[in-house]
């Protein structure tokens, strides 16, 4: 006999309508056994981080054009009495943005190649704030320290491949804190303070560009203060799930909704409730530890199909229902061959998705090109999940294949047949209209 511990598996609660005479004779190791499946379907594992002591922060400077004068000076200025008051063994790396992104300067403790990089930035462009945070992510998410982003912005972002949502999602996924400062009026204070504060970061506004200086300090201080003292002693916790957007009980209280994220939780046992609908729910008794991050994902019971995903190209980011599950590899496949599903499935280092409810998913599949290809960088299809697949998406082309679902959407024009022409193009005059097939694909 084997003992089940009770901070493992979630918890239930059962009630059982028969007549007291049948309890009478109802056999307890039957009952035990069945609990015991139960227990093991519904059951899902914690994933712990240890919370790093070393910090790194990822700077994201607006240089549009509306950031000329004295905007940009100032900030300059605020960005380098940041770096002034960074602590000896933590790191930084700049990014600027307008309609491009800069990566300015990797991460580094070197605050004299920090302060050469913020003072070469010059302004011109318009606003793509949402993929510049997106290109933070990607930038700290192979980091070994803790993760934060601060970000200055002076408008409303206008043009991103990547939605406030997405970024928000991606700061979930990879553990980031995120700090922003907005400049002047023309911000969406309410809607950028919500991320950030989800996050355990904030969200700060200076009327006029010379209280910068002042705000940067009070950001870097506040993360200090509400975290770096914590760190040993304190734990976190994220409640993700699929679909997102589910309301969360802890100990019996709501707390908001999925994904989650809360900070300097103290060590202990946590009842945590998913609730997908009135009568589906997920539960589980979860252990905070000290000094360091829990990530759970709520699943309901019948969410058992697993999804592989590779794509073209590599690094891209995958959302499904708007949630983010990650980013794909740079593990080579050659799709042309008849088993190459085979080989991703048995390749552990590839993009995989296990415990998936059958049914129909918005996919959205968003690049990060290593050199510019145009301005179609993103995918968006519905896809009917009614068994294990393996996903293949051509960003280039706009193609999607399935293993299980064997098909081809129209494709678009690249900037490789602008150069030479392609015989795989099913519409050579670049018509981007839309397609659906049987097999549940429709491109955006």
């Amino acid at each position: 006999m084997f003992k089940i511990k009770s901070s493992i598996y979630p918890v239930f609660k059962y009630q059982f309508h028969t007549p007291w005479s049948s309890l009478k004779t109802f056999n307890s190791s039957f009952l035990y056994a069945w609990v015991l499946i139960i227990s093991f379907a519904f059951s899902q594992n914690v994933d712990y981080k240890q919370i790093p002591q070393k910090n790194n922060f990822q700077l994201i400077i607006d240089k549009s054009g509306s950031m000329s004068g004295a905007a940009i000076s100032d900030a300059k200025a605020g960005a380098k009495y940041f770096v002034s008051k960074m602590k000896n063994n933590d790191a930084a790396g700049v990014i600027a943005f307008s309609s491009s992104i800069d990566d300015v300067v990797s991460f580094t403790s070197h605050k004299s190649s920090l302060n050469s990089g913020i003072a070469s930035i010059s302004v011109g462009g318009a606003t793509h704030l949402y993929d510049a945070l997106a290109t933070g992510v990607k930038t700290l998410s192979g980091s070994d320290g803790a993760r934060i982003i601060v970000y200055l912005t002076d408008g409303h972002d206008t043009g991103s491949n990547f939605s406030l949502s997405n970024v928000g999602s991606m700061f979930m996924g990879e553990r980031i804190y995120v700090y922003g400062i907005g400049l002047g009026s023309s911000i969406n204070v309410q809607a950028l303070s919500k991320i950030s504060k989800a996050t355990g970061g904030d969200f700060m506004v200076a009327r006029n560009s010379s209280e910068l200086n002042n705000i940067y300090e009070k950001v870097l201080s506040a993360y200090y203060a509400s975290h770096q003292k914590n760190k040993s002693s304190q734990g976190e916790l994220i409640v993700k799930s699929i679909p997102s957007s589910k309301s969360v009980q802890i100990d019996g209280k709501n707390v908001g909704l999925t994904p989650l994220k809360l900070t300097d939780l103290a060590p202990g046992n946590y009842a945590a409730t998913v609730n997908f609908s009135q009568d589906r729910t997920w539960s589980k008794e979860i252990q905070i530890k000290a000094g360091h991050s829990a990530t759970v994902q709520a699943k309901r019971k019948d969410a058992d199909k697993i999804i592989w995903i590779i794509s073209k190209p590599h690094n891209a980011n995958i959302f499904i229902d708007g949630e983010y599950i990650g980013r794909t590899t740079q593990e080579l496949v050659n799709t042309k061959k008849r088993n190459w599903g085979k080989k991703v499935k048995k390749n552990p280092k590839q993009l995989k998705l296990t415990g998936i409810k059958p049914g129909r998913y918005k996919f959205e599949v968003i690049g990060f090109p290593d050199f510019d290809y145009g301005p179609e960088q993103k995918v968006t299809f519905d896809y009917l999940i009614d068994g294990d697949d393996v996903l293949f998406i051509d960003i280039f082309k706009n193609q999607i294949t399935s293993t299980q679902k064997n098909f081809s959407g129209k494709q678009r024009r690249t900037s490789f047949d602008e150069m030479g022409g392609s015989d795989d193009l099913n519409d050579l005059n670049g018509n981007d209209n839309d397609f659906m097939n049987n097999d549940g694909f429709m491109d955006d």
